[in-house]
């Protein structure tokens, strides 16, 4: 994986003694899967778009939900984990971002 580009996708890279790793937060997984969300003052969401499409305040937070957590790519194990997101959520992520690293790589 082109670390550079998934750092360009919202990653942000964390390297330990024998780990080095892109973590995904809920805010960058947010962006890669194009949910758009506004919300109230309270906090609630008033209004969601996934991939442009609308879809109910309901859905977002259970989306939201799914995904609220942490994903990361192992640079030295050459794999992906997670940790607090619902693993089928998981794999579509994982999918966009490879998509989104296929398209930037092919330009």
């Amino acid at each position: 994986m082109d670390i550079e580009k998934l750092k360009q996708l919202g990653g942000t890279e964390w390297i330990k003694d024998e780990h080095h790793r892109i973590y995904f937060n809920t805010d960058a997984i947010v962006k890669i899967i194009n949910l758009e969300l506004t919300f109230y003052n309270t906090g609630n969401i008033s209004s969601a778009r996934l991939d442009g499409e609308q879809i109910s305040n309901s859905k977002a937070n259970q989306l939201l939900q799914k995904i609220n957590g942490k994903l990361w790519y192992d640079i030295y194990k050459e794999k992906w984990s997670k940790k607090d997101i619902d693993t089928d959520e998981a794999k579509k992520i994982k999918r966009a971002i490879e998509d989104k690293l296929e398209v930037t790589t092919n330009d």
